[in-house]
């Protein structure tokens, strides 16, 4: 696969869906001093680590599933069913702004994502989708400001094995004393239905978030 452009802007949407939830202290929110005029910018991980490196993982049976997400950008969520069972494994890897500002701020916000995926041993099934990758931000009022699916894993469509990269931009209002969150999610799902001995991977390489002034 090779490099895609999304760009999207989103408002006012509801939240929901896997990967949609963070909590991270006041202590180790990045402040965005006030006064951001004229042209800035803000790179993670290059300026800042990212301080979002959440990971859940849960399995049955004899499944083994595996989560990890590093503060440089790099993230694996993995389920191994073959010796049975089902398993769940996701991710979140992304950094959490305080904007202190007295006025808002029109910036861009991009994420760059390089990943690999595996599904191995699935046997077709119309709708079943066991990986899946996206990007979205969420402000501290719980509102979903903009999101998009990097990656949506359908065995019946797709080789066993791909790698690819993805760029996403979004054009978001910073409001004075929110928090925005910028994260990456990734999720894989293999149930005790998928057959024979399934394995879904999803490993990324790294991510980059952007956040730019606009220029007027």
């Amino acid at each position: 696969m090779g490099l895609c452009l999304i760009v999207a802007i989103v408002a006012g949407c509801g939240g929901g869906g896997f990967g949609e939830s963070v909590s991270v202290p006041q202590s180790e929110r990045h402040r965005l001093a006030a006064g951001l005029g004229g042209e800035w910018s803000l790179r993670v991980p290059a300026d800042r680590a990212f301080n979002v490196t959440d990971t859940q993982r849960e399995s049955e049976g004899s499944a083994r599933s595996v989560s990890t997400a590093e503060s440089t950008g790099v993230a694996v969520c993995s389920v191994d069913a073959s010796n049975g069972g089902s398993g769940v494994s996701q991710f979140q890897i992304g950094h959490v702004l305080s904007y202190d500002g007295s006025s808002p701020a029109e910036v861009m916000v991009t994420f760059e994502v390089a990943y690999d995926c595996v599904l191995e041993r699935f046997a077709p099934r119309v709708g079943a989708k066991p990986l899946g990758l996206k990007a979205y931000i969420l402000d501290s009022d719980r509102r979903a400001l903009a999101k998009v699916m990097l990656v949506e894993g359908d065995p019946s469509r797709l080789p066993d094995r791909w790698s690819g990269a993805q760029s996403a931009s979004f054009d978001v209002t910073f409001e004075p004393g929110l928090a925005y969150h910028l994260i990456v999610a990734g999720r894989v799902e293999v149930s005790g239905d998928d057959t024979p001995s399934p394995l879904a991977s999803l490993s990324v390489r790294s991510v980059g978030i952007e956040v730019r002034s606009k220029s007027e």
